[in-house]
């Protein structure tokens, strides 16, 4: 599948990042951070709350960036 985002530039969409994703690889877990990563938790308004669906990828993710640091 390709996943793309995009904004509006005077009036028109313009797409800013496309890439494909296997959708074999995907779980459960919340797709954006799959797609994008921690930067999907940014501007995300379940963040830090019960109903996160990060589940096992957001805490392998968490846990890569503290072993990295």
């Amino acid at each position: 599948m390709m996943y793309g985002k995009g904004e509006l530039v005077n009036g028109k969409l313009v797409v800013t990042e496309q890439k494909e994703i296997k959708q074999s690889n995907l779980n459960s877990d919340c797709w954006l951070i799959q797609f994008n990563g921690l930067k999907a938790c940014q501007k995300c308004d379940l963040k830090n709350t019960k109903d996160c669906g990060g589940g096992n990828t957001l805490k392998n993710l968490l846990k890569f960036k503290e072993d990295a640091e």
